[in-house]
């Protein structure tokens, strides 16, 4: 006879109250390490499968290795890359974690100081929780079992699948929209049987490419299954209008565009959607989360008098050749 698992009501509102009552917060939330998406959204959650989608371009990987990079020290997390080698992800996390360009660390274009600078991070990284999984084959039941498998070996409490399109069952015939379907509610189990958070990156349709003036992403254009959107418990959709050469962001003020992310939270089960914002820098090595586009821009008094009366300001440093620009 079959054993019928459950637990009593009780015993799960007091693990609310625990959790209430803890000061350290809730133990089943874990925070990206991006400032204004936890404070707005929330963190990872145990037991959720978190959807992230974007057309080819808007930076999912490299969103996704500046989360891992935010966490790895603190939490175990299981890395699948199915699109980007182990030795590419290790150079784009050493880049994120130094500031260097990702091309110059693989075409070892470096010089002294670079190179002092990825042996540190290197160092670090050794003491971190991050594994990442060198499986050539994209199949979700050889996924599945090496997902249990860290999680009884490592506690392993987040995993990231880069990327869902490329992620197959085998043999199949109700066709790719039925598979990955199927695939995502395999995931949605996994994280809840497991009680872990799985990041599930996915690519996003053509139609983004077809529609109008505004190219941002909707729940819709979620490639191949309609179930998608249904089986996350919350879809984040990535989009970088300077990508489409759009020079203002579409929200009341008429933002700059320029090197900005927003992350359009268009499903959040147990939250609300919104959206959330971010600059990357020049070497496009990192996002940076920022409260509004203007907040990465911080101008002295005395610099805002200079360009308010540029001929008229006191010289610095008694040097005649100081200017203010």
């Amino acid at each position: 006879m079959e054993i019928i698992k459950s637990t009593q009501i009780g015993k799960l509102s007091n693990e609310i109250i625990q959790n209430i009552d803890n000061k350290a917060g809730n133990k089943n939330v874990i925070p990206t390490g991006f400032k204004y998406l936890d404070e707005d959204f929330g963190g990872l959650s145990l037991g959720e499968l978190i959807v992230i989608g974007g057309r080819p371009g808007m930076g999912k990987s490299l969103f996704a290795i500046n989360l891992v990079s935010n966490i790895c020290d603190k939490e175990s997390i299981l890395f699948f890359s199915f699109d980007l080698t182990p030795a590419v992800l290790s150079a784009r996390l050493l880049s994120d974690r130094t500031g260097i360009s990702v091309s110059k660390i693989i075409h070892n274009q470096l010089i002294n100081s670079d190179k002092d600078l990825i042996k540190l991070a290197a160092k670090k990284l050794e003491k971190s929780k991050l594994y990442v999984s060198d499986n050539g084959v994209a199949n979700i039941n050889e996924t599945i079992q090496i997902i249990t498998e860290h999680v009884a070996q490592y506690q392993t409490k987040i995993v990231v699948i880069d990327y869902l399109q490329l992620l197959g069952i085998g043999k199949y015939n109700s066709g790719r929209e039925a598979e990955i379907g199927h695939i995502c509610r395999v995931l949605k189990m996994c994280a809840k049987e497991l009680n872990l958070c799985i990041l599930l990156l996915s690519q996003l349709s053509r139609a983004v490419e077809v529609r109008g003036s505004s190219k941002r992403p909707q729940l819709s254009d979620l490639r191949d299954s309609g179930s998608i959107e249904q089986i996350a418990d919350k879809v984040w959709l990535l989009y970088r209008p300077e990508y489409y050469m759009i020079d203002e962001l579409d929200n009341d003020e008429r933002s700059p565009s320029d090197s900005i992310l927003m992350l359009c939270v268009a499903k959040n089960k147990n939250g609300r959607i919104g959206e959330s914002y971010f600059k990357r820098d020049w070497k496009f090595t990192r996002f940076n989360s920022i409260n509004t586009f203007f907040e990465s821009f911080e101008t002295e008094q005395l610099r805002l008098s200079q360009l308010e009366n540029p001929f008229n300001y006191e010289v610095l440093d008694n040097n005649e050749d100081t200017v203010p620009f």
